[in-house]
């Protein structure tokens, strides 16, 4: 007989959306908990990397500044060390994406106030990836575009198409039914979410307000929290839910901090409160995806905490009290 209590459903982060028992399987996947990476594919920016056109005043200044100035910007655009594939290995299962085109070529590139990674050789270790597990899922969030023509847009359209082909969700009115029952068995293994209007409807193309993302952009602790609250209590449950649980830093406070980082800034000062907050959750209720940024601290902590979250559908309530410490989270069996 099957025992809820047994199952940790962390054992093997490649495999977790596999290995879920089917009972999990069968809850819509706007009902799931799943963790994210906000600005997912920053983590090859170098000092030497270009300055992006999503940089705002304060980077374009410090650029024009010289290149010692450059050691300082990565530091505040870097919000990832892994790479797409060890995010996909240690269970991360939605990305953030910011695509932008750059002069003097055609090809198209994730940014972050610096240019990171060319897009194919990201998708090439994603589809390496979903071909290696083929019950796996995935949510491409196209977030934000910038110095995009329309042509730019259908031409980035055409070769995601193109890579990922039969792999892609088809859209429905309805999210009810969009279960890793569904997906499994259909050998689905992306969802695609594209964040512009000018394109249209596109059977294959997710639009945004099936997966709203309200951003807290705030560096006060108590602000992010109250926000998320609030957002996860108006929660439209026909749809997704992206939380975002980040502190966004602003030029004032860059300037103060200013040979600090956004790790030791933003991210360190919110890291044990993140998962306080997290055990006081469910998906069952209102969580859903949840980013963050560097989801490598504490040997993956992040994903951990997020899908041993879905465990609240086999025993309707969680095997661990909020007064264990959070490091056990990741050694107990969930």
């Amino acid at each position: 007989m099957f025992k809820s209590e047994s199952v940790n459903l962390c054992d093997d982060l490649a495999n977790w959306m596999t290995n879920l028992p089917e009972l999990i399987k069968k809850v819509p996947i706007k009902n799931l908990a799943i963790p994210g990476s906000h600005d997912s594919f920053t983590s090859s920016i170098k000092s030497s990397s270009p300055i992006s056109p999503d940089a705002g005043e304060l980077l374009q200044r410090m650029n024009c500044m010289g290149p010692m100035f450059r050691s300082v910007i990565r530091r505040w655009v870097r919000t990832q060390e892994f790479n797409a594939l060890t995010q996909l290995q240690v269970g991360i299962r939605y990305f953030d994406l910011r695509i932008s085109t750059k002069e003097g070529t055609h090809q198209l590139y994730f940014v972050h106030g610096l240019y990171s990674d060319e897009i194919d050789s990201v998708l090439r270790e994603l589809i390496q990836f979903l071909d290696n597990h083929p019950k796996e899922l995935v949510i491409l969030d196209c977030q934000h575009f910038y110095e995009f023509t329309l042509a730019d847009h259908r031409r980035l359209i055409s070769y995601i198409k193109g890579r990922f082909n039969s792999k892609l969700v088809p859209v429905s009115s309805s999210m009810d039914f969009l279960t890793l029952e569904y997906t499994q068995k259909h050998d689905y293994q992306v969802i695609i979410i594209y964040r512009c209007n000018e394109i249209g409807n596109d059977k294959l193309l997710w639009p945004g307000w099936n997966f709203p993302n309200p951003w807290p952009e705030t560096t006060n602790k108590s602000e992010l929290i109250k926000f998320l609250d609030d957002e996860l209590k108006r929660r439209n449950n026909f749809t997704a839910l992206i939380t975002q649980f980040l502190l966004t830093p602003t030029p004032g406070s860059i300037l103060k901090r200013f040979y600090s980082s956004l790790k030791s800034s933003c991210v360190d000062p919110i890291d044990q409160m993140k998962y306080r907050w997290l055990l006081e959750q469910s998906p069952k209720e209102k969580l859903n995806i949840v980013i963050a940024d560097f989801i490598d601290m504490n040997n993956s902590k992040f994903p951990k905490c997020v899908i041993s979250l879905n465990k609240v559908y086999l025993i309707g309530r969680y095997p661990i009290s909020l007064k264990q410490s959070v490091e056990e989270l990741t050694t107990i069996e969930l």
